[in-house]
């Protein structure tokens, strides 16, 4: 580590050390920035009566505050200011100054211990700054972006083909993994279409269809094997079981009797307490098995009559009444042997309503085509496409294909098709950039649907916009309503959500089991329940965005309960609950944020802290510096508390300036534990939760922590509008959507912080209504 220079006399600081500070500002990839520091206008004093000016205010500011640094001779982070010390080129550059302001409000330049501007000053810059962007927005044409036709990724797959067929196959599961591009794996300029991927679209097109075809029972009985680690949990068992209960989903090829056993062994020894174990078909018990105290590894067989078709088999120990946790035992697997005695195959319901007529006749495939087609590519199709269709039933009838099998060769081809895998949206002139029109009603409705529910729209919704009404006055906003309250909008939650608040992540903690011996699959799936509950209430009730900070209220179920320690919660259901704020609210406290962003065996400030400026500031910092100096692991704990070796890493300059403020929003919640349980001390030391920021902003709890956000609202409302709408449109935002968003976050402002009224500005604004071309430039796959 570099010796710290001494401080001049005079200003106080070293002219060698002002610039040696730097710092990157993300406001596009790539693009470093180096900015002049302002802090929140919350925090700013009320500016001169008279309007600043560019001679008075804002050149004298630049010039001692920024332009030392960035200069054409040292030219700091790549950026040279003095050629915007001509007042006339400063006008020019409305991006620039749009990234400065922006990272402005952060209130990080300039860092301590350089010399700080007076509260007039900064507020004077600010105001100039603020007010000629506020103008040429109005003046600036309405620019709604470029749109890439956008492959369906897995959860839009899967969910689609569930809303299509009325199966929940989850084909979509074995495919690769999307590419995620500006914090969401919905972004069409990542999601790309690969020779393995379309394999599996191949594939996956004859699995689903022979999924709605009846099926012939096979000639012998096979076995299948299900193992727990492999599976999920039961979905909605009729029944309280232990946390060790697990389901695997299994095709039933036909309606007839099959053999079930369960292998389960015990955790060591033999039982001390009887048990009963229960076996589930679709959430129903079918089969009760006792098991009294004093046994071992045992396995249990069932012979159950079961109708064909995907079902879910779940085995599991029923819990009495007020216990949870788990049981003695666990489970090895589940083995299904069959089929035994098959009934002849009869048409299932999902059959029926895709193969609306029976004919064997081309009037007949037509009329089961084109309906089909018209869900699956999300808007009527042509006389011309649907001859094509037909054209694959009546070349297989030909081959000697009986009718089933011959519509089931053009459904393939439906599934296989352009259409379906991409959302493609028409332009009269895609390469021009200069010309923005409106999508069709029929694009705005898959808009608004694969935004709410990650799948195709409804009957009703694709009724509205074939007829052209979806833009009639209030029929959007009803829509969006609607589909905000139907159990679809699940999918907003889990995808949306769990993606913005990175809890999607919570599946894969791995916790230290010496440290944290009492964490289990029980209480991770219950801490990623709770803030999908908690954001689904936002949603649904219309609640303030304020509540992600400091929300009193929250789901849990008696699991998550007992390690946050509060008494009363029992079962395994989720129960709303007011909380009194001191010790939890918001989300920033809740257990799921507070363990993926934490170590397996301790917390991280810097994590913590990383995820507020990411996700509730949009003030992210640059990348760390090359070689930067690790914290010494082995004497956290031992020889100095965390904060304490923390402290002495931000002696490097190279590290201060972006830890200062970082590590001081993640100390505001080291009060919990790194599975986010509280504490009030870590290996001995007492915890310190203090914390200041930029504007000479204090806490010393999370209370107060969630306080000073609070103070930041405005900022995190923009922040929150920027995550919702790069979600809603599938891209990146750019600079020339900034007016629009700072619009968006105002309007919200008005009316009460809402979510609601966030979700309705967005599905209302132009860049979610239009489109325009963009100038050649190739993105996609189709």
């Amino acid at each position: 580590m570099a010796p710290q220079p001494k401080p001049s006399t005079g200003t106080g600081v070293s002219s060698s050390f002002k610039c040696r500070i730097q710092i990157t500002v993300r406001f596009v990839p790539f693009i470093p920035l180096l900015v002049c520091a302002l802090p929140a206008a919350a925090q700013l004093p009320a500016a001169a009566p008279t309007p600043p000016t560019y001679a008075a205010h804002v050149r004298p500011f630049l010039k001692t505050y920024c332009a030392t640094c960035h200069s054409a001779k040292l030219k700091q982070a790549e950026l040279n200011l003095e050629p915007y010390l001509d007042e006339s080129k400063a006008l020019a550059e409305h991006e620039l100054w749009e990234k400065v302001i922006r990272k402005v409000r952060s209130g990080e330049m300039p860092p301590k211990p350089l010399p700080q501007p007076k509260p007039e000053a900064r507020a004077a810059a600010l105001a100039w700054f603020e007010s000629r962007l506020a103008a040429q927005d109005k003046a600036r044409k309405v620019d709604p972006g470029r749109v890439t036709a956008r492959r369906l990724n897995r959860a839009e797959y899967n969910n689609t083909i569930r809303d299509l067929i009325g199966l929940d196959l989850r084909p979509a599961d074995e495919f690769p993994i999307d590419d995620s591009g500006y914090g969401f794996d919905n972004n069409a300029d990542v999601l790309t279409l690969s020779p393995v991927l379309m394999e599996r679209y191949l594939a996956t097109a004859d699995r689903v269809v022979r999924a709605l075809l009846p099926r012939e029972a096979p000639k012998r009985p096979t076995m299948d094997r299900y193992e727990p680690e492999k599976s999920a949990k039961p979905e909605k068992p009729s029944v309280a079981l232990l946390d060790e209960a697990f389901a695997a989903r299994h095709t039933f090829p036909a309606e007839a009797g099959y053999e079930i056993r369960i292998n389960v062994k015990l955790r060591e020894g033999q039982t001390k307490n009887p048990y009963t174990l229960a076996l589930l078909i679709d959430g129903d018990v079918v089969e009760r098995f006792p098991l009294p105290a004093g046994i071992a590894t045992r396995h249990f067989d069932a012979k159950v009559h079961i109708r064909g078709g995907l079902r879910e088999v779940a085995a599991g120990f029923l819990a009495p009444e007020g216990v949870s946790g788990n049981s003695e035992f666990y489970f090895d697997n589940i083995e299904i042997r069959g089929p035994y005695n098959a009934l002849p195959p009869e048409p299932g319901e999902q059959y029926r309503k895709v193969f609306l007529c029976t004919d064997d006749n081309a009037a007949c495939a037509n009329r089961i085509l084109s309906a089909f087609a018209r869900r699956a590519w999300r808007r009527p199709v042509t006389a011309a496409e649907v001859t094509r269709l037909v054209t694959f039933y009546t070349r297989a009838r030909e081959a000697g294909d009986d009718f089933n099998h011959a519509i089931a060769l053009a459904l393939k081809a439906t599934l296989v098709s352009p259409n379906f895998l991409y959302r493609i949206e028409q332009h009269p002139n895609p390469t021009d950039p200069t010309i923005a029109v409106r999508v069709s009603d029929l694009e705005l409705a898959s808009r608004l649907s694969y935004f709410l529910w990650s799948s195709m729209p409804d009957e009703e919704l694709l009724s509205l916009a074939e007829r052209n009404e979806l833009r009639k006055p209030g029929v959007l906003e009803a829509q969006l309503k609607r589909m905000s309250a139907d159990p679809r909008a699940q999918a907003f939650a889990e995808n949306f959500a769990g993606q913005w608040l990175e809890v999607r992540n919570v599946d894969a903690l791995r916790p230290d089991p010496k440290t944290f011996p009492t964490f289990d699959r029980a209480l991770r799936e219950a801490m990623y329940r709770e803030t999908i509950l908690f954001f689904n209430e936002v949603v649904r009730d219309n609640r303030p965005v304020t509540d992600f900070i400091d929300g009193k209220f929250t789901y849990l179920n008696e699991r998550l309960a007992r390690h946050y320690g509060i008494p009363g919660i029992k079962g395994k259901e989720f129960q709303r609950i007011e909380l009194d704020g001191v010790q939890r609210s918001g989300v920033l406290t809740q257990a799921s944020i507070l363990a993926v962003t934490s170590y397996p065996t301790r917390t991280s400030p810097v994590q913590r802290g990383l995820w507020v400026l990411e996700n509730f500031l949009a003030s992210p910092p640059p990348p760390p510096p090359p070689n930067v100096q690790l914290l010494n692991e082995a004497e956290i704990g031992k020889n100095m508390s965390l904060r304490e070796q923390m402290k002495r890493h931000r002696t490097d300059p190279a590290c201060a300036v972006c830890h200062e403020r970082m590590d001081n929003l993640g100390f505001g919640l080291e009060n919990y534990n790194a599975v986010g349980a509280w504490r009030d001390n870590d290996s001995g030391f007492a915890i310190d939760a203090a914390g200041e920021l930029p504007g000479n902003r204090t806490f010393s709890s999370p209370a107060g922590l969630k306080q000073v956000l609070l103070g930041e609202k405005d900022t995190f409302t923009l922040a929150l509008t920027e995550k919702l709408m790069t979600y809603a449109l599938g891209r990146g935002m750019e600079h020339y959507d900034k007016p629009e968003l700072r619009r968006i976050a105002k309007a919200v402002a008005l009316n009460e912080y809402r979510m609601g009224s966030m979700m309705k500005e967005i599905v209302e604004s132009p860049a979610f209504q239009m489109r325009r071309g963009d100038g050649g430039r190739k993105h996609g796959n189709p």
